[in-house]
């Protein structure tokens, strides 16, 4: 294994410039109050948010004593080794680890800013060697022996503060987008609680002949009819959280739509997931084409006369009463499933049509500056991987 490096660069295995990279043990559960200390631990499920949030658990002194658990300084790399393999974070303060994760501890001559930014650069190369049939994870000789570009310390202090700078950014970005969420979801639950009569859903669906729709099922649509080209089939991989994503991989021939056509889905149909991952919801936006929907989801058409595909969406996706709904129609608390009498049972608030008209432009001025937001970020973190690959190979050089 090589890789290029500019003049006055080197090239060294990772094991060569870190002074330590030390795991951490299995926690034991049943020792007396280990869990109800003042020292945070971390695992794998808080170092894949990958922004040092702190954890919620602690441990006490007690159970760092009676196991080989980890105490970590504040600051140091903690990389994931295990299931979510190639993370990285760090923490203002001292968390406690377990074996799950690996603490990287650099030499002198490698900043510690500066492996993290690289670190971070190569966590799908991490992933890639990862091994295991339940767990993966990256052995640490393998880890040890990844290449890294070693530019002067001075330099990888330059870098990683243009990239610290940049992380910046992009954390503002996505504070404004949590706050306007946020914002979007209180402005909705106060409007919605204006005590509005609740109806059921199948009421105000379209008076039309397949207002509400699953399917093809069995032998009406085999997958050996599924094609590379043709009328778009839509199912799950479409469906994304008040987005409708227009990536399309299979189809059928319009022979075949034909045959399937009470399966269409229409401009301003709402659609939910059914399967994987279920309740996702959304609203179906115009210059779709031709499509018919699969089994995997329910489709429904709405008399928009009376309510807002939008307004439904937004409930499905994110109203308390109407999740709790969902919720307290699933066996275990868990949907695994919805089916047709669930939703056509669902009890929705129905103000004036005025008034469905004035909260959908409120929810949908919401929706346009989330959308506006998202796109920055999805641009901004582009920017952010091509800027880091061009510094972290020395193609593009930070003055000094």
């Amino acid at each position: 294994m090589s890789i290029d490096v500019p003049q006055g660069w080197q090239a060294a295995t990772l094991g060569k410039v870190l002074a330590r990279a030390e795991g951490g043990g299995t926690p034991p559960r049943d020792v007396e109050g280990y869990w109800n200390g003042d020292i945070p631990w971390a695992s794998v499920k808080d170092i894949v948010k990958g922004n040092g949030s702190i954890p919620e658990e602690t441990i006490t002194a007690a159970g760092l004593a009676n196991s080989t658990s980890r105490v970590v300084a504040a600051g140091t790399n903690i990389f994931a080794a295990r299931m979510g393999v190639g993370a990285v974070t760090r923490y203002p303060i001292d968390v406690a680890i377990n074996q799950d994760l690996m603490a990287l501890t650099p030499t002198k001559g490698l900043d510690p800013d500066y492996l993290y930014h690289w670190l971070r650069s190569k966590k799908a190369a991490f992933a890639a060697v990862a091994t295991g049939t339940t767990v993966k994870g990256i052995r640490k000789d393998l880890l040890l022996s990844f290449l890294l570009p070693l530019p002067p310390l001075d330099e990888q202090r330059r870098i990683a503060e243009v990239l610290r700078s940049v992380d910046e950014a992009i954390a503002a970005k996505a504070a404004l987008l949590d706050g306007v969420k946020a914002a979007k979801q209180g402005t909705m639950d106060t409007v919605l609680s204006g005590g509005f009569d609740e109806v059921r859903l199948e009421t105000l669906l379209a008076d039309t002949r397949y207002p509400m729709r699953s399917g093809p099922f069995g032998s009406a649509l085999l997958k050996s009819e599924l094609q590379p080209e043709g009328i778009p089939f839509l199912g799950i991989d479409n469906v994304h959280v008040e987005r409708f994503v227009p990536i399309f991989r299979r189809f059928v021939s319009e022979e075949k739509y034909r045959e399937l056509a009470r399966y269409t889905v229409y401009p301003g149909d709402v659609m939910v997931t059914i399967m994987g991952t279920v309740g996702r919801c959304c609203v179906v936006p115009p210059g779709v084409g031709t499509a018919i929907s699969s089994k995997h989801v329910w489709t429904l058409t709405l008399d928009e006369d009376r309510y807002s595909p939008a307004l439904l969406a937004w409930q499905i996706n994110h109203s308390p009463p109407v999740l709790e709904q969902l919720q307290g129609s699933a066996q275990g608390g868990i949907m695994s499933a919805i089916s047709s009498g669930t939703l056509r049972d669902l009890l929705v608030p129905l103000p004036s049509p005025a008034e469905v008209r004035e909260i959908e432009a409120v929810l949908l001025s919401f929706n346009r500056q989330i959308a506006a937001l998202e796109a920055e970020r999805d641009q901004a973190n582009l920017l952010k991987a091509a800027l880091s690959n061009d510094l972290l190979s020395g193609h593009v050089r930070v003055p000094a």
